[in-house]
């Protein structure tokens, strides 16, 4: 028997693990998924869900770590085009510093959000419009340097794993 299990779901482990216990000639295996709540794992799960494997390395999400580096408010006004220009300018020139300063947020406006992973970025179109789809836009593939200069000026904190670690069945 294969089963997932919510790792807040201390209940089920409890009790597969006395199935277990009582029927010697049974076999429980299965991943804990994690079901949490929490913004980074809402986020985690949507990046999975949008990008459907890691678009940069071509590989599974396995020991991935995401960062949000930027966010930026799409409107059609002079100053929020000239704003996304310099943010997009930003990105080709790899000034990672002045692209950690982009953090506007307003929920009822279409936001581009940039996302780090350690073998590049992706950056999302996300629609204010809750019943649209996120889409990818772009994706760059950093070079060694760059990789590493990326990880210099994202703090070790800001960076969350992609797929929530298993936690064994015992």
């Amino acid at each position: 028997m294969k089963v997932l299990i919510a790792d807040n779901e201390r209940s089920c482990r409890d009790f597969l693990q006395d199935l277990v216990e009582q029927n010697q000639d049974k076999q429980v295996s299965g991943i804990a998924v994690d079901a949490d709540s929490s913004p980074e794992c809402v986020v985690a799960r949507e990046l999975r869900r949008i990008l459907d494997g890691c678009p940069i390395c071509d590989g599974s999400f396995r020991d991935h770590m995401y960062s949000v580096l930027a966010t930026v408010v799409m409107n059609e006004k002079s100053d929020g085009v000239g704003r996304l220009a310099q943010f997009l300018q930003y990105m080709r020139d790899c000034r990672w510093h002045d692209v950690l300063g982009f953090r506007q947020w307003i929920a009822s406006a279409d936001t581009i959000v940039a996302f780090a992973f350690r073998c590049g970025i992706v950056t999302v179109f996300s629609p204010a419009d809750s019943e649209a789809p996120d889409e990818p836009l772009h994706l760059t593939i950093l070079s060694v340097e760059e990789g590493k200069k990326l990880l210099a000026v994202v703090e070790p904190v800001h960076w969350m794993h992609l797929r929530p670690t298993p936690h064994p069945i015992h």
